[in-house]
């Protein structure tokens, strides 16, 4: 039986969101569904009718777009309001109402209908002919009346959407990639203003520290074997602190690397300490198939499917420029290898999927893959 056939359309978008808006991991998603939404207004100054459009990043996380335009039309279709079938409803023709000019912001253009379904909340003002119309939405379905609440002498459609956290991994808009792309669509088109206000309280407060960012380094698909590692230790005057995890695919690794607070793009000491304390262990756990490896080909052991994030913090840390993009102090080697060795071990111990992996990349022939971010070494295939 197929079950898909079943459901509704609005319980089809939930099911499966990314064939509509596309990633919902990684924030490409989320912006999506405002242009969906801009689109509309654009369509509005394509036609002659609009001249402002407003973004606005509300407290809460909802994101509003404002516009001065004629509004949705609000007059029966089918025998329903349109605003209501415009966003309880697909349409398989370019727009809902055939009009032109139209552009496509975003790369699948199916409406408000799709932004409504993948939203925990969705509010919907129309200024047209006259009156203010208002309506509510809940996850696409309606939980007031489409109504007229009273007169108005402008014109214009205003949208405020709460994203769905049980859709999307992160509904904290990204405010840089929206401001970007509407300075883009002011160049594009000179005489259409456009205005983006944040209005969020941004507060940044990581009781975590490195496990937080580390949550943010993971990428969606791959499932993390077992738990991670995480370390805060003091070799010496150094103190070391490490998150890692790793997933079953061979993806290229991405290691993010600090000394002293200070990003170090191009890695160093700090991060070489980290593969070496990682390789000691896999040396000394599993000898036999160590010992005919050479080192360049163990460190893409380790680094495949690896996520982690290494921070250093010494006196007097040498770096090899003033940008300081790369640490260079020995010193620093030597602790991040002494402190990641046994709790390594300790991690291999406790995950015995995670060392079934090592032991199995151990006893294959390796090649290398290319590395990604600001990664230098290479990783292999499983």
């Amino acid at each position: 039986m197929n079950i898909d056939a079943q459901l509704t359309q609005r319980e089809l978008i939930r099911k499966r969101p990314a064939m509509y808006v596309g990633d919902v991991y990684d924030g490409s998603g989320l912006s999506h569904m405002v242009w969906e939404i801009v689109g509309n207004s654009v369509d509005e100054w394509l036609a002659g009718h609009c001249t402002k459009v407003a973004v606005t990043l509300e407290p809460d996380g909802a994101i509003t777009v404002a516009d001065d335009g004629r509004g949705i039309p609000v007059e029966e279709w089918n025998g329903e309001p349109f605003a209501y079938a415009a966003l309880t409803r697909m349409h398989d023709a370019p727009t809902m109402d055939g009009h032109a000019p139209h552009d496509h912001l975003g790369s699948r253009g199916l409406g408000l209908f799709v932004v409504n379904a993948l939203s925990e909340r969705l509010d919907l003002h129309v200024r047209r002919a006259g009156g203010h119309y208002t309506q509510r939405y809940a996850r696409g379905e309606p939980v007031s009346a489409f109504e007229r609440v009273g007169p108005s002498n402008e014109t214009g459609t205003r949208i405020t959407f709460l994203p769905d956290p049980t859709i999307f991994a992160d509904t904290w808009m990204n405010a840089g990639v929206i401001a970007a792309r509407l300075r883009e669509l002011a160049c594009l088109n000179p005489s259409l203003e456009l205005v983006f206000s944040d209005t969020r309280h941004h507060r940044f407060h990581e009781p975590t520290g490195l496990r937080a960012l580390l949550s943010r380094l993971r990428g969606p698909g791959g499932a993390t074997l077992g738990t991670s590692l995480h370390l805060d230790a003091t070799v010496d005057t150094i103190r070391v602190e490490v998150a890692a995890e790793w997933v079953s695919a061979a993806w290229p690794r991405r290691v993010e690397s600090f000394a002293n607070s200070n990003r170090t793009t191009l890695d160093g000491a700090h991060v070489d300490g980290l593969f070496d304390g990682l390789v000691a262990e896999l040396c000394s756990r599993f000898p036999d198939l160590c010992s005919e490896q050479p080192a360049s080909i163990l460190r893409d052991v380790v680094a495949a499917g690896m996520h982690g994030v290494v921070c250093v913090r010494l006196v007097d840390a040498s770096f090899d420029g003033p940008t300081r993009e790369k640490l260079v102090s020995p010193e620093a080697k030597a602790a991040v290898a002494a402190a990641v060795r046994p709790a390594f071990a300790k991690l291999l111990d406790a995950e015995a999927a995670l060392e079934a992996l090592f032991r199995e990349r151990l006893g294959v022939p390796l090649g290398p893959l290319p590395s990604s971010g600001n990664s230098q070494a290479t990783s292999v295939g499983t």
